[in-house]
């Protein structure tokens, strides 16, 4: 008894365009991830240029209230060209607020007026002002559309949600 034994010499065209297709589906769906990737890891410049300023505007605010605010803010609006990077293209502090406003730029994908991350200081939910100045200090960089617990506000955010570090997303 024989047995014929057919040998395999290669792929066939079928074989072939299926792999193709699953190669083109992982490509559909992995550029965009990418994308959105690299958006947000230029993105993070903002909040690490922010944790130091976050810093100055809670021990300010300590020590003077929304006073202290307000002349920390103009220390920083005279430093704007020490501040500035090829990402961040201006950094304010609203004196009312306590808000930290970082305009990104250098980043095609976020063009004015999308391109702000903020920060808002918050004691129990509310705003911090010379009538609330008893509790820690929360930073909430959420959009202002998300609002924070009971009365709570939002920083003015504009940046999409999808380029944004985790803790300020929706």
């Amino acid at each position: 008894m024989t047995l014929n034994h057919k040998r395999q010499t290669g792929f066939t065209l079928i074989e072939l365009m299926i792999v193709v297709a699953i190669i083109g589906i992982l490509a559909a769906i992995a550029l965009p991830a990418y994308q959105d990737y690299t958006i947000r890891s230029k993105v993070s410049e903002g909040p690490i240029a922010a944790s130091a300023l976050k810093v100055g505007v809670t021990e300010v605010f300590a020590d003077d209230g929304m006073d202290g605010v307000d002349a920390y803010r103009g220390v920083i609006s005279d430093d704007q060209a020490n501040i500035i990077t090829d990402k961040i293209s201006a950094i304010t502090i609203d004196p009312a607020t306590g808000e930290i406003q970082v305009t990104m730029g250098g980043i095609a994908q976020l063009t004015a007026p999308n391109n702000v991350i903020a920060f808002m200081p918050q004691i129990s939910g509310a705003a911090i002002s010379n009538a609330n100045s008893t509790g820690s200090v929360e930073w909430v960089c959420s959009p202002t559309a998300s609002g924070v617990g009971a009365g709570g506000v939002g920083a003015s955010t504009t940046i999409p949600d999808q380029y944004l570090p985790a803790n300020c997303r929706n």
